[in-house]
Parts: C-alpha cells; structure tokens; sequence
C-alpha cells in the first residue's frame, strides 16, 4: 500500500465496536468515534498498548497511526467505539 493510497483511504474501513476481542484486523490506523478505553492494542502480533501511549482514555476524534510496513492487528475495548483504516 502506498502512502497516496493510505492518505485517502482506498481499501476501506471498518466501525469497531463493542467490548470483546477483535482479532485477525490489518489496518495501519484508527480514530475513536468516541471517548474509548483499549484494554488490548496489538501491532503484528505483539502487544502494543504502553508502546504507543495508549493505557489511558482516548479522546473522541483520537488518530492513531502505526509505522509504515506495521499493522494493528488486534483491538480490545472496554467502552467506546473506533473507526480502523484497511491495509
């Protein structure tokens, strides 16, 4: 995927919502539609929460953005709701 494609979103999106696991994702970003707490933040397999800051709430409107080359591939949200960018 190239940066052009990822600055306008071509392979879509997804809303996340709920409380249980979400696994098997591969997307390179989020926004929290609303004020969400993540209790799992996985980028590759590994866990990722405290690497990107993420322990806290987030803020509606939140973007959250992994390097280039990475994908989030997991997402646990005790409240609120996010909004996960395709690879």
């Amino acid at each position: 995927m190239t940066e052009s494609q990822k600055l306008i979103g071509t392979r879509g999106c997804k809303l996340l919502t709920g409380t249980g696991a979400l696994t098997g994702l591969k997307g390179y970003a989020f926004i929290a539609q609303e004020d969400t707490v993540l209790t799992t933040f996985e980028v590759d397999g590994v866990d990722a929460l405290a690497d990107f800051g993420l322990t806290g709430a987030l803020k509606a409107g939140a973007y959250i953005v992994v390097p280039s080359g990475d994908a989030i591939t997991a997402i646990t949200m005790s409240s609120g709701s996010v909004i996960i960018y395709n690879q």
